[in-house]
């Protein structure tokens, strides 16, 4: 991993207090690492897959032009009364690990899908469960091992 892993961190809007709080746990995470963040915001987490696809192919901060090393996606879907929900977090899912696959680009996914708002709320919460926190940690592991198997960006 490069000495400061600069990260695209790709949150999703619709519930904003959850995605505070796994905001939160991610950046705790980075900063701690010594690593830097360009925050991406997006209404819900179908649109993470794209804004992760231009982050990657623009590859940069457009303040600083720096590369980014990595990302984190962070959002939440709650399960509703229709199968709408099936679809939005099959795809954002399906979509997210393609584009990192893809790209060979160390991503980690704290994309919540949960079928109630009190568990959706414990694994945000950064006293709890922590789940942005451990999708950075996770990004954080797969730049480290991007760069032990000497993987180009």
């Amino acid at each position: 991993m490069t000495d400061t892993p600069h990260i695209a961190l790709i949150e999703a809007r619709f519930y904003e207090d959850i995605s505070d709080q796994l905001a939160a746990g991610a950046l705790a995470v980075i900063e701690a690492a010594g690593g830097t963040v360009h925050r991406i915001s997006v209404p819900g987490i179908l649109e993470i897959p794209a804004a992760l696809q231009f982050a990657i192919e623009g590859n940069g901060n457009p303040e600083s032009g720096r590369m980014f090393d990595g990302g984190v996606a962070l959002g939440c879907a709650i399960k509703g009364e229709t199968d709408h929900y099936e679809y939005v977090c099959g795809e954002s899912m399906r979509g997210t690990q393609d584009v990192a696959l893809a790209h060979a680009f160390p991503v980690g996914n704290g994309i919540l899908t949960c079928p109630t708002r009190a568990l959706a709320e414990e694994r945000a919460d950064v006293d709890r469960k922590n789940f942005g926190g451990k999708a950075a940690e996770a990004c954080l592991r797969l730049i480290n091992i991007k760069t032990e198997l000497g993987v180009e960006p």
